[in-house]
């Protein structure tokens, strides 16, 4: 028995590992991260296979064999499937087989429901992790002094202090938190930036702080653009919803950026639209005179330079201390340098003469204009970013608000030269996907080709591999009653649903081959079944009650939620529809029912 089974049981094993290569082999971060599930698995099956044909079959004979059968076990023995649970089992497979088209339709019907019916499941990239720590995001207008970005900060950081659960934060600052979990992606160094990490005693405290934050900005600092956000499980990026304007003319950008804002903050859900462009900021332009500039030996690089000196401060060396190098700025007092009247007073070094010119002798006078203050670039052409996040008081996924804003946005009129595109989670959960679909077709490939070499047979292998669709049938369900959003770790999980399905269907039509040489078709596609039932259902069950505790946990719920609706209804269908399709391929061989 042993012999005859540890080949059919290694290659079943072995296509259940290749349905989780593709993750492993997958060259995006998403593979990065979840590839220790991969390595973890190949080194469980393969050590659950070596122990189930050397250790389990020793542990059998000194337990269950040590003594000797009694009359009842023999008779048992005799035929162990004579209770009405095989008996109603068997006569289910009778009637399923004499009606095998009308089974089949019934099957497609209902795995067209679930296909439609999965056009309503939630959608996500990964959940919010359960760490009970979130960040508060405030941007002030450009351009403003970071020792008043530091101040509200500190202002903040008071207002939570005492709330129920809170816990001290970290000490404020103008700049990003520092990278302390691999998920954590900062923002760029602004001085009008600020972002508070806030922990709390528990997870559950989260969102009445976060209301507080949220209303207590509202109230005394009105101009701030202020969100709130939970740590990600899984790469994440600036935001998790991102429009990305290309187009060669700022003006054009910003008009189109306005009507993406304003759809977007239209939806309820919602948290804090800007775009990495921010504000545009006054600026005071000296007008410079070219026939003043030459005549004096002044060019417009000079008054860069004075007018940097005397405002921002230039670089005119470098002091070692230890292994630092700290530069030396020369700069004005700051009495000087934050009044604009001194701006006539500015001299200007002329090479040509050898002195210093007054500013007011090279221009036309000053004029205050409108600038913008970034101007970002992605492949080489202007690109404008509307960002946005999911309201943490909302309880709506980036998924759920694409669903609504997305068609809008897509439709809206664009110039010629100028496109939208997508970032944020959709963006990553793209590459992820593609990612995995890269390494896909040839994993599947080599599971094909297995399959086919087990049984020297074209139709065993597609007969088992027609059931794997059959899976969606319980996934599809059990993502509406339990109303978790289907993410990346659920996908991973639908791909190995299918080893475990494939993995059945293998120890199923194996036992079919054996049965044929004793008896004829019919006889052994039933026999054959209801000799495979308690192992095949004992199999889902262990491993349905296995992935229960998962259910709790917020990274793994959904990949749990795949595996056990999807392998419990999947290994039902399998054992009554798969021998009718076996029965299907292998028609000419059935003898007719007496």
């Amino acid at each position: 028995m042993i012999r005859r089974s540890a080949l059919p049981l290694l290659g079943a094993t072995i296509i259940a590992i290749l349905a989780f290569a593709p993750i492993g082999l997958s060259q995006d971060s998403t593979g990065e991260y979840c590839k220790s599930l991969f390595q973890v698995l190949l080194i469980s099956l393969m050590l659950s296979w070596f122990s189930a044909l050397t250790i389990t079959p020793v542990l059998i004979k000194w337990w269950l064999f040590k003594n000797a059968p009694s009359a009842a076990a023999a008779e048992e023995k005799a035929d162990p499937y004579r209770g009405s649970f095989y008996r109603g089992y068997q006569q289910a497979l009778r009637i399923l087989l004499q009606q095998k088209t009308l089974t089949l339709v019934l099957m497609g019907a209902l795995l067209a429901g679930a296909i439609w019916g999965f056009t309503f499941v939630r959608q996500n990239f990964f959940p919010s992790s359960n760490t009970p720590i979130f960040f508060v995001d405030l941007w002030l207008p450009y351009g403003t002094d970071i020792n008043a970005t530091e101040k509200m900060t500190r202002d903040i950081e008071r207002s939570i202090a005492g709330q129920p659960g809170w816990s001290p934060p970290s000490p404020p600052s103008a700049r990003a938190v520092c990278v302390f979990i691999l998920t954590y992606s900062g923002q760029r160094q602004y001085s009008n930036y600020a972002q508070i990490m806030v922990r709390m005693d528990d997870q559950r405290g989260i969102a009445p702080v976060t209301r507080h934050v949220e209303d207590w900005i509202a109230r005394n600092y009105p101009q701030v653009n202020a969100s709130t956000k939970r740590i990600m499980f899984g790469p994440s990026g600036d935001s998790a919803i991102e429009v990305r304007i290309k187009g060669p003319d700022p003006d054009t950008l910003r008009a189109l950026a306005s009507q993406v804002g304003d759809i977007l903050a239209a939806d309820p859900a919602t948290d804090s639209v800007r775009n990495d462009w921010q504000n545009r900021s006054k600026v005071i332009r000296p007008q410079y005179s070219p026939a003043l500039g030459r005549e004096l030996g002044v060019d417009k690089q000079d008054i860069d330079n004075a007018l940097e000196m005397n405002f921002s401060g230039s670089r005119a060396g470098l002091y070692r201390e230890g292994a630092d190098l700290l530069p030396v700025i020369v700069r004005p007092p700051e009495a000087e340098r934050q009044d604009a009247n001194h701006l006539n007073n500015v001299l200007v070094w002329s090479h040509s003469r050898q002195q210093y010119i007054p500013l007011s002798n090279v221009i036309n006078g000053f004029a205050l204009e409108w600038e913008d203050p970034l101007i970002l670039r992605r492949d080489r052409t202007r690109v404008l970013t509307v960002q946005t996040d999911p309201s943490p008081l909302s309880g709506q996924t980036s998924g759920d608000i694409l669903a609504r804003v997305k068609p809008r946005i897509d439709a809206l009129p664009l110039p010629h030269g100028y496109r939208i595109e997508w970032g944020g989670d959709a963006e990553n959960s793209s590459e992820a996907q593609q990612g995995l679909f890269t390494t896909l077709p040839l994993g599947y490939l080599v599971m094909f080709i297995i399959t086919v070499l087990m049984f020297s047979s074209l139709k065993n292998a597609v007969a088992i591999w027609l059931t794997v669709p059959l899976a969606l049938i319980g996934v599809t369900p059990g993502f509406l009653l339990t109303g978790i959003p289907f993410g990346f770790m659920a996908l991973i999980g639908l791909l190995s649903l299918s080893g475990m399905l494939i993995r059945n269907g293998i120890v199923l039509v194996e036992e079919i081959e054996q049965q044929k040489q004793e008896k004829d078709q019919r006889q052994a596609i039933i026999d054959a079944a209801t000799s495979r039932l308690r192992p095949i259902l004992l199999t889902a069950f262990t491993t349905v009650l296995g992935l229960a505790p998962l259910l709790r946990d917020v990274f793994f719920q959904s990949m749990a939620v795949v595996i056990m609706f999807g392998l419990a209804f999947a290994t039902v269908l399998t054992l009554l529809v798969l021998p009718v399709i076996y029965a299907c391929f292998h028609h000419k061989y059935m003898t007719p029912q007496r």
